[in-house]
């Protein structure tokens, strides 16, 4: 590896580190954020709208429910007319205040929202029948929802929606098997509004219960302090061991990712602790992005908080969320081992020490001191275990939260703080609330039109009905539709078509869907349109296509785990019946894994050649697919390749004894 390369930069790190810091002690300059910051009477309407948010959302987890499509559009009559206040139209709209079509768009879309919520009873009573004022009210309400998701998500998944518009409308005129008798535009405006199979739809319902419930217990363990429990327990846990600081991203990334559903939030609460750290101590600065990328993105699989398409998962298989996390826990180990085991390479490669032992904090000391703050973690996992409701332990969480954080007086919540927390948690629950209303229209036209079959025996055709072939072309399609959409949205896009053609083939439906979501959350990190990665350059001021195509190499390992866990399906824990197996199913993944990140890191003890890199990728595919015979084979080559290595290896020189 040349120097430009090596993550580790050749010069003193501390030099490095200071260098990097402006001179003359001026601070950069503060970039306007995305979302809008008020002051003032704006700012305390703004938390009143938030904080009334949050308090309906924790009175109908603890009281009950209300009606679907009551629940929903409530949900959406605070969540959407908050979207036009904070986003703006654009870079030369008002950022101070909102502006006067800001105003109007958040009264227009409350009043469109709040008529489901006071009339969805006489909606429902009519079967289909609407009155002609309500297609207007559904073509308002429609433009509003896409005109939202652009100032939040972007343009790409608002055209990718748009595109399923056009495709419902002009039905005859599609190509081959997708052509289809078409739907009028009354049609399609009352399937989006009036019906619970568009924008009021699953999606949004889980999105309008469990998502946002989670989204603010993320937000209260971070306002009393767990992420700081987490840092300190990483650093003291794995600070002293070979590439030490590297490590610690991972481990702390991982731990977050047990409270946070979203990859962009891990990045921003860890990696502004580890980067610095990393980058400190001589890691160049796109290699310290990578890594906290990479972690990070492994925090969506991580229970027992998964990303929020872990929720739409469990209402479409209708199984409990606690399986859901069951099924999550090796995947999520399998892809950190991958990660640490590339890191380890590394660290050998370039010879990086861990930092010195009285720089770290004592793991005891870390535990008595701070340890109560993982108590609302446990207490989800036992109700969770115990059979009750994802909601009401959400709930049992947020108390947990508030009792706890009067232990120190550092993270009391004070009146003051807990409106904030309440406020931040409202505020976080924007993005994935609208990514989750407008995949609706996805949805619900391909429902309407019924193509969601169509293209999955077009897949079933195209790979001849056999698994591996099928397999990738999902993975495929996930990937793709992932590119600049939230993990939400491009899980349920391609579960709708991808999912299908591999329950025919024989999937479990529980693995089918995982199979896609935990490509859905990969793709956040994958080039070239991966937020993850380019939050992690941002905070590390490095290079963002670098820093993506580093993260990829890291992680890669994790790309070829949901083709184990589809062919080794006991390793989602759903249905073991046979433990030893199970125990040898496991470590032949671990290997196979381990055995793939040295062949693509291209080092044990001395750097490999070609062939030999090759021939670890072949042994770690040999494990990875189940039978003895091809662990042997893969066991085989592992064996060939250290032993050429460990003749290479030069023998350390001791240094003479005076």
């Amino acid at each position: 590896m040349s120097e430009a390369s090596s993550p580790m930069a050749p010069q003193a790190a501390p030099e490095a580190a200071a260098s990097a810091v402006p001179p003359s002690g001026e601070a950069p300059k503060k970039k306007k954020g995305k979302r809008r910051a008020f002051s003032g009477n704006l700012k305390l309407f703004i938390t009143v709208l938030t904080v009334a948010l949050a308090c309906f959302h924790l009175y109908t987890s603890f009281f009950g429910l209300l009606p679907a499509m009551q629940q929903r559009s409530f949900h959406l009559a605070f969540i959407l007319p908050l979207i036009f206040l904070l986003y703006p139209a654009g870079k030369n709209s008002p950022y101070e205040r909102p502006s006067v079509l800001d105003w109007l768009f958040a009264v227009s879309v409350a009043g469109c929202s709040l008529y489901v919520c006071f009339f969805y009873e006489d909606i429902a009573n009519r079967a289909g029948m609407f009155e002609e004022y309500e297609i207007y009210l559904a073509a308002l309400f429609v433009l509003l929802v896409f005109e939202a998701a652009r100032r939040v998500l972007g343009y790409i998944l608002p055209a990718f929606c748009a595109f399923f518009l056009f495709f419902a409308y002009f039905g005859p005129s599609m190509p081959g098997p997708f052509v289809h008798a078409g739907l009028s535009i009354p049609r399609i405006l009352e399937e989006l509004y009036l019906t619970t199979d568009g924008l009021f739809g699953l999606v949004t319902g889980v999105s309008a219960t469990y998502i946002f419930m989670f989204i603010l217990f993320g937000s209260f363990l971070s306002s009393t302090g767990t992420a700081n429990f987490f840092n300190d327990f990483s650093m003291a846990l794995t600070g002293h061991l070979k590439g030490g600081p590297a490590k610690i991203a991972v481990l702390s990334s991982a731990l977050m990712g047990t409270i946070s559903g979203s990859t962009s939030a891990n990045v921003a609460t860890t990696g502004s602790f580890t980067i610095p750290l990393m980058k400190k101590v001589g890691y160049q600065p796109h290699f310290a992005g990578a890594v906290e990328a990479a972690a990070s993105t492994g925090g969506q699989i991580m229970p027992p908080v998964l990303g929020s398409a872990a929720f739409i998962i469990a209402d479409t298989v209708g199984t409990p969320y606690i399986n859901v996390v069951v099924a999550s826990l090796v995947p999520a180990l399998l892809y950190f081992f991958g990660i640490w085991c590339s890191l380890s390479v590394e660290a050998s490669r370039v010879g990086l020490k861990g930092l010195p032992k009285d720089m770290l904090p004592k793991i005891k000391h870390v535990i008595v001191k701070t340890g109560y703050k993982a108590i609302p973690l446990f207490a989800i996992v036992i109700l969770l275990c115990m059979g009750r409701n994802p909601l009401f332990a959400a709930c049992v969480g947020i108390v947990c939260c508030v009792v706890l954080s009067f232990v120190d007086k550092a993270d009391r919540l004070s009146w003051k703080s807990l409106i904030a927390t309440l406020e931040d948690g409202s505020k976080s629950a924007l993005s994935v609330a609208i990514a989750c209303t407008i995949v609706g229209v996805v949805i619900g036209m391909m429902g309407a039109t019924g193509i969601a079959l169509r293209i999955g025996d077009a897949i079933l055709s195209y790979t001849q009905g056999m698994l591996i072939p099928t397999m990738i072309v999902t993975m495929i399609i996930c990937l793709l539709l992932g590119m600049g959409m939230p993990t939400t949205a491009s899980y349920v896009m391609a579960s709708a078509v991808g999912v299908p053609a591999m329950i025919l083939l024989g999937c479990n439906p529980l693995d089918a869907h995982f199979f896609v979501f935990f490509y859905a959350v990969l793709s956040s990190v994958t080039p070239p349109v991966c937020v993850g990665a380019y939050t992690a350059a941002g905070i590390a001021g490095a290079n963002p296509n670098q820093t993506a195509f580093t993260a990829v190499r890291l992680a890669l390992s994790g790309f070829i785990i949901p083709f184990v866990f589809i062919l080794n399906p006991e390793l989602l824990l759903t249905n073991v019946t046979n433990w030893p197996m199970f125990v040898v199913t496991l470590a032949s993944a671990m290997v196979g894994i381990a055995t793939l990140s040295v062949g693509l890191e291209g080092f044990l003890f001395v750097n490999l050649r070609i062939y030999e890199r090759l021939a670890l990728l072949g042994a770690a595919l040999c494990m990875i697919k189940p039978g003895m015979y091809t662990d042997a084979v893969g066991l085989g080559l592992l064996a060939a390749v250290y032993c050429l290595a460990k003749m290479r290896k030069k023998p350390e020189l001791k240094p003479a004894t005076e």
